[in-house]
């Protein structure tokens, strides 16, 4: 995206209104955390991204699930696949957003194959907010719910870090 500008005026309080267009197109709402930093005499907002932080943390979790189900597990934030090559599918995209623990069956998950999968979802919320979530593909076994103690506890714990 190339940089643009615009003119705003701080109200007397300080405040400055983001335009709506510039709102919609970062998908900021009322409540997001925005953070201001200096940049060789600039002022610089960005939106606050409080996963970005524990991103690394996610990947290990990633892994550490991978080996206890032997399946396929990745991180799901935002429209991207955390650490891997593929575009996510559009349509899994709209179901992976969930608040609930969710089973998907028969469903494209990549946008650039055509192979369908089954497994299960896991977001991670806090206040209502969706964050992103665990996604375990049932490629080598599938598993019974009693065996998914250690995503939920991941999932509570990214969920409580959000929280505070």
């Amino acid at each position: 995206m190339k940089a643009t500008g615009i003119v705003r005026r701080l109200d007397d309080l300080g405040r400055l209104v983001i335009p709506k267009e510039i709102r919609k197109q970062y998908r900021m709402k009322e409540g997001d955390s925005i953070e201001f930093f200096i940049d060789n005499d600039r002022i610089v907002i960005q939106k606050f991204d409080v996963m970005s932080k524990h991103m690394e943390e996610i990947m290990i979790m990633c892994d550490t699930l991978r080996a206890i189900y032997q399946n396929t597990v990745f991180f799901l934030k935002d429209e991207c696949l955390v650490k891997t090559e593929h575009k996510v599918h559009e349509h899994f995209l709209m179901i992976a957003q969930t608040h609930r623990m969710k089973e998907f069956e028969n469903e494209r998950i990549y946008e650039d194959s055509a192979q369908r999968y089954k497994g299960l979802i896991y977001p991670v919320t806090a206040y209502g907010d969706w964050y992103g979530s665990f996604i375990i593909v049932f490629d080598k076994k599938e598993l019974e719910k009693s065996e998914l103690y250690a995503v939920e506890a991941f999932v509570q714990l990214l969920s409580r870090q959000q929280q505070q």
